[in-house]
């Protein structure tokens, strides 16, 4: 089964082509984050339209089928200890969930791309929407191309927001986004008469910081910890998840200041100062000339009145989300016997102060999650998991329980198991899909000859975790299918958007899928990571005006002011 939301027009009158959302992975999921991403994210469009989105094969909601719980319960110990979780130990993990899937008669090669393209048509049809629009992030992005190849029929028009297509060898070439990153800051510098005058050496400082830190890290001071090799790293690929806002801006001056041992505009960079959102007069005042004072009183009434009201709708999302676990509860019959069970026992174990008990007692409430629910089970638990003390008062309050109440309890360990496990599934998740399709078309001989071409070679120091990924593929059974791998071809009207600050996937993989296409244009954007609708409401509206009219001529201006606002050194 596969779980979907569909978000609701805000009008009475809506288009009949809605937006899908297709999420990112493989294995992300969407519908378990509606209010904290898909929501927000979409709400401009739900002026005129209703917003999809649905939780792909192996991904969020619709992953139990490849979900290896027994597996999981049996690592429980080296998830609360990530320590002990080892490479060695990781691949061992994954090679056992195979092998589990596999026993269990799982038919992994089912869950790909291209049947996910097939649901995403059977999804829209089955709602009742024969024409629609996609937007697709990230992996979102080869399945919408996917669609637009595989089952066309009916789409009115794609945007292709950070772009992974499926003929880029995206494993092998791991790197690639991140050297992107670092070019386009060097690039836009050199472009900007300001900056490059008052750095014209930028390259060549930065390549002797990355020499410098590589021999000898300026040393933990200042009450921040030592500036390293890692850190120049992260200096360019914090700007791709808004770890860093507005960083760009100031990479000239701290690569200076760590070529002379210096860190004062690091160490402000790295504490959160440039995250601070501007102010209502902040954002007015680049128009404060063309502004008379009522209607400057007028739009500052409106800006403050736009953000309550932002705020107060996620209050409201959370609010219904916690009303509807309410009502979910009341109709299930349950007492609030569950709750003072689960408190009793939970009391009781974490009063032992013992870790070996409390983590046994884990991996055996981790076991529930996968059994139907019983009070026998729940007496065999208390019995040879908790203090006999405590035992005779917690089975007192089982035997009051209904089987609704028994239901409810179990249910409510299967969510917090399943959370605990998140991590650990969205891998398994990626790994079922990648392993079989992208994988065989990269290989570790490419991977490596890749890291050795590398004009920034420091990043090859921050490649272990995709080359594990090699390691952990041979687990899994290759399932090519012919002719993925190729460039797609449409006439779909298209938008492409790619991020300069992207780590995550390529601006040149971005553009040589438009050139595949016939009918696409490509937009990049200073100042923004993977997902360009997260980053600026100058690409959200973008992409909602070429969804509004995919063949209209689109007002791109804003682009412009995207631009870093170069931090020049004093005097």
């Amino acid at each position: 089964d596969l779980a979907f939301a569909v978000l609701k027009a805000r009008t009475q009158s809506p288009v009949p082509d809605p937006v899908i959302y297709l999420h990112g992975g493989p294995g992300g999921g969407a519908v378990k984050s509606l209010a904290g991403i898909v929501q927000p994210l979409f709400e401009d469009y739900r002026g005129r339209r209703d917003v999809v989105t649905f939780d792909q094969r192996a991904a969020g909601i619709s992953s139990d089928m490849v979900t290896c719980f027994d597996t999981l319960g049996g690592n429980l110990y080296e998830f609360l200890d990530p320590s002990q979780f080892t490479d060695e130990k990781q691949n061992t993990f994954f090679q056992t969930c195979a092998e589990e899937l596999n026993a269990k008669g799982n038919n992994l090669s089912a869950y790909n791309t291209v049947h996910n393209a097939l649901d995403v048509q059977a999804l829209m049809l089955a709602l009742g929407y024969p024409t629609y629009n996609i937007y697709g992030v990230s992996y979102g992005t080869t399945l919408g191309l996917e669609v637009m190849r595989s089952a066309p029929e009916g789409v009115r028009s794609v945007v292709l927001d950070s772009v992974s297509p499926p003929q880029a060898k995206v494993y092998e070439e791991n790197a690639k986004p991140e050297q992107e990153g670092i070019q386009a800051v060097l690039d836009q510098c050199a472009a900007d008469e300001a900056c490059a005058k008052a750095y014209p050496d930028l390259e060549t400082v930065l390549m002797r910081v990355a020499e410098q830190l590589q021999k000898a890290p300026i040393p933990a001071a200042r009450g921040k910890p030592e500036v390293t090799i890692a850190t120049l790293i992260d200096l360019f690929d914090g700007r791709n998840q808004l770890k860093y806002r507005n960083a760009t801006a100031h990479i000239p001056l701290i690569l200076t200041e760590w070529d002379r041992g210096e860190t004062k505009t690091w160490d402000m960079l790295s504490s959160g100062a440039t995250n601070v959102q501007p102010g209502t007069a902040e954002r007015l005042q680049p128009f404060a000339g063309r502004l008379t004072p009522d209607h400057t009183t007028m739009a500052r009434m409106l800006l403050d009145m736009a953000t309550n009201e932002a705020k107060e709708d996620q209050t409201q999302y959370a609010a219904v989300q916690a009303l509807a676990e309410s009502i979910k509860t009341k109709a299930s019959g349950a007492t609030d016997l569950t709750g003072r069970f689960g408190d009793m026992v939970q009391a009781s174990i974490t009063g032992t102060h013992s870790k070996d008990a409390i983590l046994t007692f884990l991996k055996a409430i981790a076991d529930l999650a996968t059994v139907p629910p019983s009070k026998d089970t729940l007496r065999n638990l208390v019995t040879t998991q908790l203090p006999a003390a405590d035992q005779p008062d917690i089975l007192a309050v089982l035997d009051l329980m209904t089987d609704a109440d028994v239901a409810a309890f179990f249910a409510d360990v299967s969510g917090q198991v399943r959370a605990s496990f998140d991590p650990m599934v969205g891998a398994i998740d990626l790994f079922v899909v990648a392993c079989q399709e992208s994988v065989p078309f990269n290989t570790r001989a490419g991977f490596e000859a890749f890291n050795a071409s590398l004009k920034f070679q420091f990043l090859a120091s921050d490649t272990g975790v995709q080359a594990q990924m090699f390691d952990i593929c041979e687990s899994f059974t290759p399932a090519p299918r012919d002719g993925y791998h190729d460039p797609v071809t449409s006439s779909i009207p298209a938008l492409v958007l790619y991020g300069l600050n992207d780590t995550q996937t390529s601006s040149a993989d971005a553009k040589d899928a438009a050139a595949n296409l016939g009918n696409a244009r490509v937009l990049g954007f200073p100042e923004t990571g993977h997902g360009a609708l997260m980053f600026s409401k100058c690409a959200k509206d973008i992409g909602l005006a070429f969804i509004e009219q995919p063949e209209a001529e689109l007002a791109t201006a804003c682009i412009e002011g995207l631009k870093p606002k170069w931090v020049l050194p004093p005097g």
